[in-house]
């Protein structure tokens, strides 16, 4: 499975930047994009892993459940 990397914009609109079918490739191109265009908003940038574009646009628009109280508390 790919791995697909996504610029949010403020309207929380999901634009595809790039796949990659290699983790780190992906995570150095969201390290490299953070750091050039969003650092005070790091989560400007993401990836998701998924069978395919829509699965991938699924996956980072749902609201997910913390896993732990922590998480919980730091949301």
């Amino acid at each position: 499975m790919p791995y697909f990397v996504f610029r949010i914009n403020p309207d929380k609109q999901l634009k595809l930047v790039k796949m990659f079918t290699s983790y780190k490739e992906a995570k150095d191109l969201c390290r490299e994009l953070r750091i050039a265009g969003s650092p005070e908003n790091p989560n400007a940038v993401r990836m998701a892993f998924a069978e395919d574009e829509g699965k991938a646009r699924r996956l980072l628009a749902e609201k997910r459940q913390p896993s732990s109280p922590l998480e919980e508390w730091e949301a």
